[in-house]
C-alpha cells in the first residue's frame, strides 16, 4: 500500500514488496475533545466525483543506485511556466537531497551544498529569486537567492516538520511531530538571527500565511490538536468547536483571513481513514461531509477559489488522488495510477493558468523514480458524476 504524509519523507519500495510498500505509514489517530465555539458539521453534500481530466507523466528521473526508490516531495511554482521540484534519492535507506528546476520541458538539477543527508520534505517560495527548502531528517533549511543554494541554519538534533517563508527577512520553520512530540520546536528568522519561539507556538506541526501578519497552524500534541492564530506579535488559539473533533489534522492553508482550510483524517475503530476537509468562513467552522476513504496529503488553492488535496486511498491500490473541495462540498477527485503503482506528494496550480502540477514517485521492478504529472485543472473543473 501506497500512503503518503506531508511532512514525512517520500517512501517507494520496490514493487517485490508492494503489499507492504508506504510512502509513510499514517500515525494512529487520536480523538480530539470538544472546544467552545464554532459550528456542527456541515451536512453531506452530494458524493465525490472522479474526473475525466487526465495527468499524464510529464517527466520521470531517476537518482542514485538502480535499487532506489527516488521521488520529489514537495512542488513550488514560481511562474507561470516556472517550479521547483525537491525530493531525494533513497528513502529507504542513505539518500541525498535534490531540488531541480521545471519550466514544463525540461527538467534541470540544481547543485545544493555538499554533505547534506535524507530527502528534502517542504519548500516555501516567496518570489522567484527567494526559495526555502527544508530536510526533515537532515535538520537544515536551505536558501536560494537567485543564484545559489546555501544553508540557511541547521540544527542537531530532531527534525523539520513544517516550513512557512514570507519573505527573505520572515522565515518560520517548525518541528513537532503529528503525535506532539517536540523536535526542533519552532523557529523564527528575521533576516539576522534564528530565533526558538517558547510556548504552545513551540508545539506548532504546520503552518501557513494569509499575509506577513496573519499566520494559521496546527498546533500538535499527545492529547489532541489545535488551531494557533500568529497576528504579528503573538500566536492565540483560535475556537474551532465541534468541526475538527476526532480529525488528525495534517495540513492547513490560509488563503485569507475568511478563506482558511484543514485537511485531516477520521479513523474508524478499525483503523480506516476518511479524509476530512475543514473550512473557515471568517465566521465559523464547518466541516464537509463524508470524504473518500483516503489518507489526506497536502492542500494547495485553487485559482477558482476552491482547494485540492493530495491524499492516498486507504485500499491496497497504488494510485496517488487530488481531490477537489469547496464550502459547497466535495468536487471530483483525480486519480494518477501509472507504471506498477504510483503515489502524489504535492500539487500546484501554475499562477495566471488553469493547469496543474504534480509531484511524487512511481514504482518500478527493482525500485522506483520521481516523477512529475502535468494536467488541465479546468477538466476536472467540469467532470460529470459517474
Amino acid at each position: 500500500m501506497l500512503r503518503f504524509r506531508p511532512a514525512a519523507v517520500l517512501v517507494l519500495m520496490p514493487a517485490a514488496a508492494l503489499g507492504v510498500g508506504v510512502f509513510s505509514g499514517p500515525a494512529a489517530a487520536r480523538t480530539t475533545p470538544a472546544a467552545s465555539g464554532g459550528s456542527a458539521p456541515a451536512p453531506t453534500p452530494a458524493a465525490a466525483r472522479t474526473s475525466a481530466t487526465v495527468m499524464r507523466v510529464a517527466t520521470i528521473r531517476h537518482y542514485g543506485q538502480p535499487g532506489n526508490a527516488s521521488g520529489f516531495s514537495a512542488i513550488v511554482a514560481t511562474g507561470a511556466r516556472q517550479a521547483w521540484a525537491f525530493g531525494g534519492t533513497n528513502p529507504g535507506g542513505p539518500s541525498t537531497p535534490i531540488a531541480a528546476r521545471w519550466n514544463g520541458t525540461e527538467l534541470t538539477a540544481s547543485a545544493l551544498p555538499t554533505g547534506l543527508t535524507g530527502f528534502i520534505n517542504d519548500a516555501s517560495a516567496p518570489a522567484a529569486n527567494d526559495i526555502w527548502a527544508a530536510g526533515q531528517y537532515g535538520r537544515y533549511v536551505l536558501h536560494w537567492d537567485g543564484q545559489r543554494w546555501r544553508i540557511a541554519h541547521q540544527w542537531r538534533t530532531g527534525q523539520i516538520t513544517g516550513l512557512t517563508a514570507i519573505s527573505a527577512s520572515n522565515v518560520w520553520v517548525f518541528g513537532t511531530t503529528t503525535a506532539g512530540s517536540r523536535m526542533v520546536g519552532t523557529w523564527h528568522f528575521d533576516g539576522t538571527t534564528w530565533r526558538p519561539v517558547t510556548g504552545q507556538a513551540g508545539t506548532i506541526y504546520r503552518a501557513s500565511a494569509a499575509s506577513r501578519n496573519d499566520l494559521w497552524a496546527i498546533a500538535a500534541s499527545s492529547g489532541h490538536d489545535v488551531i494557533l492564530r500568529y497576528d504579528g506579535r503573538t500566536w492565540s488559539r483560535m475556537r474551532t468547536g465541534p468541526a475538527l473533533n476526532g480529525i488528525q489534522q495534517e495540513d492547513i492553508l490560509a488563503v485569507s483571513n475568511r478563506d482558511v482550510w484543514v485537511a485531516g483524517d477520521q479513523t474508524s475503530r478499525t483503523g480506516s481513514p476518511r479524509l476530512v476537509l475543514v473550512h473557515w468562513n471568517g465566521i465559523r467552522w464547518s466541516r464537509l461531509g463524508s470524504g473518500p476513504a483516503a489518507w489526506a496529503g497536502r492542500l494547495a488553492p485553487d485559482p477558482n477559489g476552491d482547494v485540492l488535496v493530495t491524499a492516498t486511498p486507504a485500499t491496497a491500490s497504488a494510485t496517488g488522488m487530488i481531490v477537489h473541495g469547496s464550502a459547497r462540498g466535495w468536487g471530483p477527485t483525480i486519480v494518477i495510477a501509472d507504471g506498477l503503482g504510483s503515489g502524489v506528494s504535492d500539487v500546484a496550480v501554475l499562477p495566471r493558468t488553469s493547469s496543474l502540477w504534480a509531484t511524487g514517485g512511481i514504482l518500478t521492478r527493482v525500485g522506483g523514480a520521481a516523477a512529475i504529472w502535468s494536467g488541465p485543472l479546468a477538466g476536472a473543473d467540469r467532470a460529470d458524476n459517474i
